[in-house]
């Protein structure tokens, strides 16, 4: 049986390969969507701080992702945007997944596994959510 680790991976995975050439915009859609929802948690200025350490920390693994101070998110998902899309679909989605696990890890060492994990069925909604764990179509 999948860890919750696991499947949080796998439902992240599955949404980033949906529609094949779009790693990067749904992903930048992702991020959005997840931060409005931090926004009223933590502020916007955290989430931008907790973005540029997933950033960092996935720049390890993946050294051509532009690693930056927190700035605008504007800035940031042009950034990102910019670097997933010079990387060939496969490797953009593997880059996108771990800055998003990085992401959710630390948010789940601030807040809490459940606060975490109902802010990602808000931000996401049910059809990514409940989608984790299982194969594309």
């Amino acid at each position: 049986m999948a860890t919750v680790h696991e499947q949080r991976q796998c439902m992240i995975e599955h949404v980033l390969r949906r529609d094949p050439g779009a790693v990067a915009d749904v992903s930048i859609r992702l991020w959005e969507r997840l931060a409005a929802e931090l926004n009223q948690i933590i502020g916007e200025r955290g989430v931008d701080s907790m973005y540029a350490r997933s950033v960092h920390q996935s720049q390890k693994q993946f050294s051509w992702l532009t690693r930056h101070p927190p700035q605008a998110r504007e800035a940031a998902m042009d950034t990102l945007r910019a670097d997933l899309r010079g990387q060939p679909d496969s490797v953009a989605c593997l880059a996108s997944t771990a800055m998003m696990m990085h992401f959710i890890n630390t948010l789940i060492l601030l807040i809490g596994e459940l606060l975490t994990n109902s802010i990602l069925l808000k931000a996401w909604g049910d059809d990514v959510v409940n989608n984790a764990g299982t194969e594309p179509n």
